[in-house]
């Protein structure tokens, strides 16, 4: 689900806001409205159409640090689920960020089972319908570095029928509010948020949920995201992501970490793995090809339990794959990227905007 959201923004943005302010401050440019047609593919969806629009402003009478944007969205997949979102992202003044997203979402997600042992033909699929809001607010202390509060709802209402999911019956099979607090600190010297080729990109998150902010769940849960960009000679660039998280207490199922997705683990279908705690890391060698074509070659090794320890013990997944990248703006490094990957379970396909990290 965050593979959709996050691609369709990367494609607005790259098309009309760019990452560097210009040095004189004329606010007639900093105010826009376009609106687009959305066309992808991902495992998990098929081929979906929608459309969506964004506008981009300076939200204040000063200009800030970066420009602001709200976009609207909405898709429809042939596998007949329905999205509607409101991503946005604001920046007041010099220092101040407030981001998240409000949707709606008729959709369905795989189920094999719990941990990294289940077998590919236990496949099954739980519908899902729930409103989602999640908003972080976050301080900028340096030019890298940004620390947060974030307050996150999704409320889960799932189908109760006979399948595998009622027999292993995990916390939260009935559906159920999420509702979690947390912080959020990021660090980021990146020198293109869209196809960087040099700096760190680094979040922790940590968050908290239980009755007294509403959920009908508690338990506490860290997420760790690191990639780094290293240029080895002109436009040749590596790329290395870790990824990790671990959940204290009673999550529901839904809220688990998983392998794999369009940015994570490429190489299985949707939610094949999942659990309590994930390790994962990836690897990616960018590359150009002829004018605004590049390619890329990628694998990645993760792993899931249901303690953190099991992460290292446990059944490690594999991956490796290839793809294709075309730059949509002669303005921006925002790509068209088409992937193939590779796992002991077969091949999957994704087209998609932006890059997977």
């Amino acid at each position: 689900m965050k593979t959709l959201v996050c691609f369709i923004m990367f494609f607005f943005a790259g098309l009309v806001y760019g990452q560097n302010d210009t040095t004189t401050y004329k606010p007639k440019d900093d105010l826009s409205l376009s609106g687009f047609p959305v066309v992808f593919f991902l495992p998990e969806t098929s081929l979906s159409f929608g459309a969506a629009g964004i506008l981009v402003f300076n939200a204040g009478k000063k200009k800030a640090w970066r420009k602001s944007q709200i976009s609207l969205g909405f898709a429809y997949t042939l596998k007949n689920q329905i999205l509607n979102f409101v991503p946005y992202e604001l920046y007041f003044k010099q220092n101040w960020k407030l981001n998240g997203e409000v949707g709606y979402y008729r959709y369905f997600f795989n189920y094999y089972g719990i941990g990294s042992d289940t077998q590919e033909e236990n496949l099954e699929s739980y519908d899902a319908n729930f409103p989602r809001l999640l908003s972080t607010l976050s301080y900028r202390f340096s030019d890298p570095f940004l620390l947060g509060i974030q307050y996150r709802f999704d409320y889960f209402d799932i189908p109760r029928t006979d399948s595998l999911l009622m027999v292993d019956n995990p916390v939260g099979v009935d559906g159920g509010m999420v509702s979690t607090v947390g912080l959020s600190a990021t660090y980021d010297t990146r020198d293109d948020i869209f196809y960087p080729r040099s700096g760190l990109f680094a979040t922790f998150i940590a968050e908290n949920s239980g009755p007294y902010i509403g959920a009908d769940f508690s338990y506490s849960l860290f997420q760790f995201d690191m990639s780094y960009y290293h240029t080895i000679k002109e436009k040749h660039t590596i790329a290395a992501n870790l990824y990790t998280g671990g959940t204290v207490g009673e999550s529901p199922f839904f809220s688990y970490f998983w392998v794999s997705s369009g940015k994570k683990g490429r190489g299985f279908n949707d939610r094949r793995f999942i659990d309590k705690n994930i390790g994962m890391l990836q690897v990616e060698y960018r590359f150009p090809i002829y004018k605004r074509f590049r390619g890329a070659a990628f694998t990645s090794l993760s792993s899931v339990g249901n303690s953190y320890g099991d992460v290292f013990t446990n059944r490690k997944i594999w991956s490796y794959g290839g793809g294709l990248r075309f730059q949509l703006s002669k303005k921006q490094m925002s790509h068209l990227r088409l992937d193939v990957a590779h796992g002991f379970e077969g091949f999957q396909f994704y087209m998609t905007i932006g890059e997977a990290f």
